[in-house]
């Protein structure tokens, strides 16, 4: 009986109909939501930028402090992390406004620069014995400290002007 009926001219059960239907609905809606999603996507994705690489010498480490090349420079120390410090302002107008004499700065948040930290007397003596404070300014001559500054006022007049 149930051969005959599928052998009839009226085709398939509306049931086996519905149920195509549905499936058929449904893979072209996931397929349309696949598209949709990838062009949502590769829309947000913008081209590649190319940027040149650069070398940036003004940040060094406490280390190095003593082996500028130029005659007379100055090296700050200071904590980058520091939010209510103005010395990291300050050490980047100093520089992109090129000041008269070269300006290194030393992150101590740095962890290879957490060594050269002291809470009691500066050391200047060599790379070796260095010991600052946080917000030290020292200025060399000859590759030999000529001058250190740890008043933050003065600090901030040596590198407003």
């Amino acid at each position: 009986m149930k051969r005959d009926y599928l052998n009839s001219k009226k085709g398939l059960p509306s049931e086996v109909k519905k149920t195509i239907i549905i499936i058929l609905v449904a893979v072209i809606l996931l397929v349309g939501m696949y598209f949709l999603t990838t062009l949502i996507l590769s829309r947000d994705v913008e081209e590649e930028k190319i940027t040149e690489n650069t070398i940036q010498y003004d940040e060094i480490l406490a280390g190095s402090s003593f082996g500028q090349s130029e005659d007379e420079y100055y090296v700050i120390y200071y904590d980058s992390t520091n939010e209510y410090s103005t010395v990291s302002s300050l050490v980047s107008s100093y520089q992109l406004n090129g000041g008269d004499i070269k300006l290194y700065s030393v992150d101590l948040a740095n962890a290879i620069n957490k060594k050269y930290i002291t809470d009691g007397d500066i050391v200047t003596s060599d790379a070796s014995s260095l010991r600052v404070k946080e917000n030290t300014l020292l200025k060399f001559e000859d590759g030999e400290v000529s001058e250190t500054i740890t008043d933050l006022s003065e600090i901030m007049d040596i590198l407003n002007s």
